[in-house]
């Protein structure tokens, strides 16, 4: 299955969930969810490194832990809804459990590149962040990194989650980047953006620039672990090469113990297509 595809399937399996659960309101009560599924949700007992939640399977009962060195609620919530995602997703129950299983350990948050992780992790942006529901709150919440965070409130939901949920929904220009010391995770644009002339979405591995913020803030351990945040300013061509010279806020937070970092890039202006520029400059 491409990834469009996994994406699209998660995002409607999670608005059946919503539908069938009868949500009206931010934020989505995660374990009413669960616990209306009668699956069991507690803290974990351990700290394997990296893990964030486990899903249990015996006989036709089933169960989540999340990790207890997460001390962010949305984080946390996150992760219950990860969980919730293998369990309500297409082929994940008898994937995760083939072999006789009972347990299947979770990296939620969007830092797997595993196919079932990173679809589990759409299910749960789309699940504590219905569309309807989210559109409404951006109207109230302003622009670029400040209205991320001020959803991220509203819906009690991890930084990173809300960032990429905004640039699906945002008409302005959005990059969402994450990052590991000096090169890209994985980037998520807005539609505006993706429709802009020389701009294509960055590619696991490519290189930070080197004079952003974000390389600069990535230097530093500390920053990252820290979950220190830090804005400047970047040209959009800094960061995607064919781009035109736009001016973008370039905002950027460390995500803790897991070594990466985003980055949101953001502007309201708006970019002609080329032909349109080619034709004011000969006036």
């Amino acid at each position: 299955m491409s990834t469009k595809l996994a994406i699209q399937e998660a995002e409607a399996e999670a608005s059946s969930v919503v539908r069938t659960w009868h949500v009206t309101a931010l934020p989505v009560c995660v374990l009413g969810i669960a616990m209306g599924e009668d699956i069991v949700v507690q803290p974990k007992q351990s700290d394997e490194a990296g893990v964030s939640g486990i899903f249990m399977k015996v006989g036709d009962a089933f169960g989540i832990q999340y990790s207890r060195h997460i001390n962010n609620d949305g984080f946390m919530r996150f992760t219950v809804a990860h969980e919730l995602g293998h369990y309500f997703l297409s082929g994940h129950i008898k994937s995760l459990f083939s072999n006789g299983q009972s347990h299947h350990l979770s990296k939620s948050g969007f830092v797997s590149n595993d196919p079932l992780e990173r679809q589990a992790d759409f299910f749960a942006a789309a699940l504590l962040m219905p569309e309807g529901l989210f559109m409404n709150a951006m109207r109230e919440t302003g622009e670029g990194f400040h209205a991320v965070e001020a959803l991220a409130d509203t819906c009690r939901t991890s930084i990173t989650a809300t960032a990429i949920r905004y640039a699906r929904f945002a008409e302005d220009l959005v990059a969402v980047i994450v990052s590991s010391g000096n090169k890209v995770e994985f980037c998520v644009l807005s539609q505006a953006l993706r429709d802009a002339r020389g701009v294509k979405p960055l590619t696991k591995g490519c290189l930070i620039p080197a004079r952003s913020a974000t390389g600069k803030f990535n230097r530093h351990e500390a920053n990252v672990t820290g979950c220190k945040q830090k804005g400047g300013w970047a040209s959009l061509d800094d960061w995607f090469d064919d781009a035109p010279q736009v001016e973008m806020k370039e905002d950027v937070v460390g995500l803790g113990r897991y070594g990466k970092t985003l980055t949101v890039l953001f502007t309201a202006e708006v970019i002609g297509d080329g032909e349109d520029d080619e034709s004011e400059d000969e006036k």
